[in-house]
């Protein structure tokens, strides 16, 4: 895997689940460590994932800004910015815009992603939410 490969997988968000799913394995596991979330499998993640192209999800874009790893296992960082269209984790976040930094630590089986575990930065995003100063 490679800065290329990171591209891609970060840009297949936008493209479509089923896309984006092809890249992972059947039996993939998934943690977002800020959400305290876990999913396991393929229809997990698609069950998790949707809820970032729902009709009160707004928009999302998720962009790659560095890999660094081998076909094991690597690090992706990403900036996601929001345009949300109803609250976000009991924020007021209607019509409002964000913008945050994440990292998502992976690791690789028969070229396919086998696990994944995302970091951001929540303090940001309740910053620019209002909820905190």
């Amino acid at each position: 895997m490679n800065a290329e490969w990171a591209k891609q997988w970060i840009g297949n968000f936008s493209v479509g689940l089923d896309t984006l799913l092809e890249m992972y394995a059947d039996d993939a596991r998934f943690e977002d460590v800020i959400f305290a979330h876990k999913e396991n499998g393929k229809e997990g993640l698609r069950k998790f994932f949707a809820s970032f192209g729902g009709p009160d999800a707004g928009e999302n874009v998720f962009t790659c800004n560095a890999y660094s790893g081998s076909a094991e296992s690597g690090a992706v960082e990403w900036t996601w910015r929001a345009k949300h269209a109803s609250k976000f984790m009991g924020v007021d976040a209607k019509g409002k815009e964000t913008t945050v930094q994440g990292v998502s630590i992976l690791t690789f089986k028969n070229g396919k992603i086998a696990s994944q575990r995302d970091f951001w930065d929540a303090n940001a995003m309740y910053r620019q939410l209002g909820a905190i100063k």
